[in-house]
């Protein structure tokens, strides 16, 4: 069986597949984050806006170039408000009722407390995202071996003899 030295697939193809691998990271981190905003926006969370402007997203690469991360980060009390939990009232007091102990307890002596519920801007987010970027990445893996596969694959003919 003789046959001609295959080409190799070239750097080419990888580098172009780690540019797009960039490019669709960078993509779906801006997006995400402006997702997450408008859930911020929507469910009204926080009046000082800061979990809104502490949203943050960072493309990390390993030295060698060959693990991308990506890091999305937020303030801590975000979690705390998309699990409905955190620090209660003080004592039962707010700003807006004043030192009015009567109003403050119900019949038995309690205190009245602000109850919490979850404001699921995040973690509903997070799932679809990344699932969505497991869609993205798996579609540009299956472009680039079939790129790979075209590419060592001789031009001619090849001549089986006996």
């Amino acid at each position: 069986m003789s046959r001609k030295p295959r080409q190799a697939a070239g750097p080419e193809i990888a580098e172009t597949f780690a540019a797009n691998e960039r490019d669709i990271a960078e993509a779906w981190l801006t997006f995400s984050i402006e997702k997450f905003r408008a859930n911020i926006k929507k469910l009204r969370i926080g009046s000082t806006q800061d979990l809104y402007n502490s949203l943050q997203g960072e493309l990390v690469s390993a030295a060698g170039g060959d693990e991308l991360k990506l890091r999305l980060s937020y303030a801590l009390y975000g979690m705390f408000v998309d699990m409905g939990v955190g620090r209660g009232m003080g004592a039962g007091v707010t700003k807006a009722q004043g030192a009015d102990f009567a109003r403050l307890r119900n019949q038995r002596g309690q205190l009245h407390r602000h109850e919490r519920k979850a404001k699921r801007w995040y973690s509903r987010q997070i799932g679809r995202e990344t699932h969505r970027l497991s869609e993205l990445v798996s579609e540009l893996w299956g472009t680039v071996g079939l790129a790979t596969a075209a590419a060592s694959v001789p031009t001619e003919a090849v001549e089986i003899t006996f």
